[in-house]
């Protein structure tokens, strides 16, 4: 028994429960994406479940998760009034920001043109489209298990840039590259992609908007998703920049979202951001870190279980006066990972 609570003493540190933890998720879901079932936020909530289990934090995950999912969900709903909206989508201008971009070649055409005929490619490509939800929310794991406080500050963020983005779907349509090819507007650019995929009852249930191309969300979680990531962990972030970088190109490959679809998610996460760090966050006191209280020596954090000393952005971040820059937090054992 010794041995069992000191395996579970040491798998709820940071560093190690975040490794099992990503390895986990990453495991499930690529188990599902080959078995051709989307990854869906409802999936992965329950996904989520053990990672919550292991943690010991149970209850403070149901608290801060399913509210979350939840309007997550409800954005995906809302979503689908757009097509219903009678503003006729948008095709041609996209088409000549792009070309001016790129000395009179659509990028997608010519992608397509060189490599579309590489299968792997576009399988892989594929799969990272397919990762649309389990980035950002592996990502909100992470943060949650290491900083909740910087979890509150990604989640909100990441809904209120999903909000504003659909205010744009909603006034300013946009029909994608592949929409945009099936009405000879651009030749020989098609939808790439090669893998089957089921969607859970709920989103078999919604109505997908076709013409929700710009601005590309697809290029703007990962980014929103690295920078978060950055004063956490360093490493992370780089690893997320790298992933958006697949993402970029995958999602113009693809034939989903033109060049300028790419930029304009890329300009929608940093203003999120930079508005969630410079405005929300001196305004807000849950959204800002703050002094561990003073308590007799070797005493546990309130709440914690016997043996178990439940992570928090005081145990886990050097807390500052608010408006000061916050240290990044390592995830291993040894020093920081600038």
């Amino acid at each position: 028994m010794s041995r069992i609570q000191a395996w579970l003493r040491y798998s709820r540190r940071p560093g190690p429960l975040v490794g099992v933890s990503l390895a986990y998720l990453l495991l499930v879901s690529g188990v599902m994406i080959w078995r051709g079932i989307s990854v869906s936020p409802d999936y992965l909530l329950l996904i989520l479940v053990p990672v919550a289990l292991l943690s010991g934090r149970f209850l403070r995950f149901l608290r801060d998760w399913v509210p979350f999912i939840a309007l997550f969900l409800g954005y995906e709903a809302v979503r689908g009034i757009a097509p219903k909206s009678g503003i006729k989508a948008h095709y041609e201008w996209p088409i000549q920001i792009d070309k001016a971009l790129f000395g009179g070649t659509d990028p997608s055409q010519w992608v397509q043109a060189q490599l579309g005929s590489l299968h792997w490619l576009a399988v892989a490509c594929t799969v990272v489209y397919f990762c649309h939800f389990i980035i950002p929310i592996a990502v909100g794991m992470v943060l949650w298990l290491v900083d909740r406080v910087q979890f509150l500050r990604y989640t909100v963020a990441l809904l209120a840039m999903s909000f504003a983005a659909f205010v744009v779907f909603l006034l300013v349509p946009v029909a994608p590259p592949w929409l945009a090819g099936q009405h000879h507007l651009l030749p020989g650019v098609q939808s790439l992609i090669s893998l089957p995929s089921s969607v859970s009852p709920y989103y078999n249930w919604l109505d997908p908007d076709a013409s929700a191309a710009f601005p590309s969300l697809h290029a703007a979680y990962p980014l929103l998703a690295a920078l978060a990531l950055w004063p956490v962990t360093r490493r992370g972030a780089a690893l997320a920049f790298t992933w958006c970088a697949a993402v970029w190109f995958s999602v113009v490959y693809l034939g989903q979202h033109y060049v300028t679809d790419v930029l304009g998610g890329i300009v929608f996460a940093v203003l999120t951001w930079m508005i969630m760090t410079y405005i929300l966050v001196p305004m807000v006191p849950s959204l800002q870190h703050r002094p561990a209280a003073a308590g007799p020596a070797g005493a546990e954090p309130a709440g914690a279980g016997p043996g178990v000393s439940e992570p928090s952005s005081t145990d886990l971040d050097t807390a500052e006066p608010a408006g000061t820059q916050e240290r990044a937090t390592p995830l291993g054992s040894g020093g920081s990972d600038r």
